[in-house]
């Protein structure tokens, strides 16, 4: 069978992650795939606890306010359309009043600060390197909102800066969690309304930063984006939209995932809690 499509080989990695210790899953919505498969098999697991981030200027932002311990003010908060939003985070954050806004806000950044002594590893996904940047204040946005377009100003984050970036917010987070072993992997996810050609350029971008991170030694990297691509290149790997990996792919690439950085026994462990957890979820048709 092999003969009908390529297989992404991947060496098992020195760096292995038992359920026992802190992990945290960090940047664009594959990494709640990521983590929820990790949740639901008894991992140590704060599953994308910043939202949903796309692009690498918003993840180093949020990282860096985590480890400072810096709390959000109302002046980074703004109203539209009745809900309060910060362009940092995602909407999950906002909220009808303010007041709420800002405690989700400063809960998952002060609890995140709190745990970072004991953070272990750091599974970071990046999604896009396109951004927008506010023109209110002159900064990459993690999310826009909706408001009106005229708002924001386009970019491409550049190869240079990803990494310089990513290199010094690591590096900030390690000054207080020693021992962090990250893995950075770039999101199949296809972000098609940008054009497929600039997704493919953004994509490039995000894949040539993350190789100078890992040559520096400050991450190893996990091919999600070539399973996708080389491994399951079918339109049937896709969900309904064409843009997010189905179910089943997704799947697939966390048992690349799991095979890369689990011990045989962790992957044994893990395969009868999710079992467990899958059947408590279960509702019977009669009580």
């Amino acid at each position: 069978m092999d003969k009908f499509f390529t297989r992404v080989t991947i060496e098992p990695s020195a760096t292995k992650i038992s359920r026992d210790e802190a992990v945290w899953t960090i940047g664009s919505c594959f990494s709640d795939e990521i983590g929820r498969r990790m949740e639901e098999s008894g991992f140590n697991i704060r599953p994308n606890p910043l939202g949903t981030l796309f692009n690498p200027a918003s993840i180093c932002r949020q990282l860096r306010r985590v480890a400072e311990g810096k709390p959000y003010d109302f002046t980074e908060l703004y109203e539209h359309n009745g809900l309060w939003h910060s362009h940092d985070f995602h909407g999950s954050f906002s909220a009808t009043e303010a007041t709420d806004a800002l405690r989700k806000i400063n809960h998952a950044i002060g609890s995140l600060h709190a745990g970072l002594p004991s953070l272990r590893h750091l599974i970071l996904t990046l999604g896009s390197a396109h951004a927008f940047i506010s023109k209110d204040t002159g900064c990459v946005v993690a999310n826009c909102h909706k408001l009106p377009p005229d708002r924001f100003d386009v970019t491409d984050l550049d190869t240079g800066s990803i990494a310089a970036d990513l290199g010094e917010t690591l590096k900030l987070l390690r000054s207080h969690a020693p021992q962090l072993e990250v893995i950075i992997t770039v999101s199949p996810v296809r972000h098609k309304a940008y054009g497929l050609h600039t997704d493919k350029l953004s994509k490039a971008r995000l894949l040539l930063a993350a190789d100078i991170l890992c040559s520096h030694g400050d991450a190893t990297y996990f091919p999600a984006y070539e399973i996708m691509n080389d491994e399951l290149r079918d339109y049937r790997f896709y969900a309904s939209d064409m843009v997010h990996p189905s179910d089943p792919a997704a799947e697939h690439i966390y048992t690349h995932f799991a095979e890369t950085f689990f011990t045989p026994a962790t992957i044994n462990d893990a395969a009868r809690s999710r079992k467990e957890a899958r059947r408590l979820r279960h509702r019977p048709l009669h009580e």
